[in-house]
């Protein structure tokens, strides 16, 4: 009978949760969107001109010399540009002498090293139609410009694939090849009436539709409490309970690392305006400043990275493995540097890389190594065409050179074995695998690597 009355709550369960979908459905159809976007408009974008992370310089990829001298040039069309690629030394004296950009310019390099378009830097003393199509979407002011209007979170969400969005209490709905706006006042009232309650955040809810919860209003509570009842006397009677239990406490652990990566966005957020003030006036501090602004900016930038890592890493199956144009000599210059470490590399190339992920991995290392190890401590990379192999060796020496002893003991230090766990279980998930070997301690990250496409245009 027990079995009978849970299966039959079940049901209801279902039907209940499935239907608040159904009345929500039906109440954003009689007032019809404020407005609406094609999606086809913003799938021709780059994503880059999406991400917010691009207004951001690109800390991780060039180093902090060359963003100065491109930042002092872009000020006054002088200075020195010797640590600056070719690409965008180009990209300065063709914009510094008035000139013309090759007709695919923008489109192949739509991001700019200081952050921001490369189009928005471009513009600067021209007129702003010959380069509007490659503006980022919150530097515009035409309808993709709406878009720049989304908090950071929604830019994210929107790019990893939701069809549904919350805007300061705003409903962003894709459907039919269509984002659909919503205001507040269309349709909050109209839900309540219909026995829907919407919120957005992470919380117990009846049902899930990507950034959103669902909850039937109060007055509908009654089948919830029914429900659980029923469940709780199905576990008790078939001694699921201690099961139930460790699936209730994971769930509140997943929860708690979900709340702790949405919160850390705010002080993140703040700390990134600081750091935006604090480069507009970086010629007037002093050297010894500039020196740790570089080191504050950085910092921030990683920890930006590494909150929006962990949000992507906990509600999805996979990694992000988006790959990107890397240049290893300037890639590994500045990891090295970051760490006291020498690097070598036996042939310079450009190569299309997991940069984030690949560089998370080689910090952890490098910060085992100085932790645990003895100097010299090195880094190195050897490319043989199809597979990068990168090494990161000290000159002391292990109890123990078994890499799955390791990583599930720790190594007698603290901290070692966690940091291995993460750059193997990361590895694994992008197709490469780590090895350990010595005396003298080398471990060694090796995972497929393809050549980027040449983009540079000439001199």
């Amino acid at each position: 009978m027990m079995l009978r009355l849970c299966c039959c709550l079940l049901i209801c369960h279902a039907a209940w949760a499935g239907d608040l979908s159904s009345r929500l459905d039906a109440v954003l159809a009689a007032p019809g969107p404020a407005w609406s976007l094609a999606l086809a408009r913003i799938q021709s974008l780059d994503e880059g001109l999406i991400d917010p992370a691009s207004l951001q310089p690109a800390w991780s990829r060039y180093s902090l010399r060359a963003l100065r001298q491109l930042a002092a040039h872009e000020r006054g069309c002088e200075g020195d540009l010797s640590s600056v690629p070719a690409l965008w030394r180009d990209f300065e004296r063709r914009r510094c002498t008035d000139g013309r950009l090759p007709d695919d310019w923008l489109r192949l390099h739509p991001v700019h090293p200081l952050g921001g378009s490369s189009a928005g830097h471009w513009r600067q003393g021209r007129s702003r139609a010959e380069v509007a199509d490659w503006l980022h979407v919150r530097e515009r002011d035409d309808e993709l410009g709406r878009l720049g209007a989304l908090s950071d979170d929604n830019l994210d969400a929107l790019l990893a694939g939701s069809r549904w969005l919350w805007q300061d209490g705003a409903l962003w709905r894709l459907r039919d090849g269509y984002w659909r706006v919503y205001p507040a006042a269309a349709w909050r009232e109209r839900a309540e009436a219909a026995g829907v309650r919407v919120s957005a955040g992470a919380g117990a809810c009846a049902e899930r539709l990507d950034g959103l919860c669902l909850n039937p209003t109060p007055a509908s509570a009654m089948p919830w409490r029914a429900l659980w009842a029923g469940l709780a006397g199905l576990a008790l009677a078939g001694g699921g309970w201690l099961a139930w239990q460790r699936r209730r406490l994971e769930r509140e652990r997943r929860f708690a690392l979900q709340m702790l990566t949405h919160e850390l966005r705010t002080p993140i957020a703040g700390l990134a305006g600081v750091v935006e003030g604090l480069r507009r006036d970086f010629d007037r501090l002093p050297d010894s400043a500039q020196d740790h602004f570089g080191h504050l900016a950085g910092g921030v930038s990683r920890l930006r990275q590494l909150a929006e890592a962990s949000r992507h890493y906990l509600s999805a199956d996979r990694l992000d493995e988006r790959r990107q144009a890397v240049r290893l000599a300037e890639w590994l210059d500045a990891i090295a540097e970051r760490h006291q470490a020498a690097f070598c590399l036996n042939e310079d190339a450009t190569l299309l890389l997991p940069a984030y992920w690949l560089g998370l991995c080689l910090d952890n290392l490098l910060v085992n190594a100085r932790r645990h190890g003895r100097p010299p401590w090195r880094l190195l990379a050897d490319w043989d065409g199809r597979s990068l192999t990168l090494t990161v060796c000290d000159g002391g020496r292990l109890a123990d050179y078994r890499l799955r002893r390791l990583t599930r003991r720790g190594s007698g230090g603290e901290g070692m074995g966690l940091g291995l766990a993460i750059v193997r279980r990361v590895l694994a998930r992008l197709g490469g695998r780590l090895r350990l070997s010595g005396p003298p301690t080398r471990f060694s990250l090796q995972l497929p690597a393809k050549r980027a496409p040449q983009q540079d245009f000439p001199l």
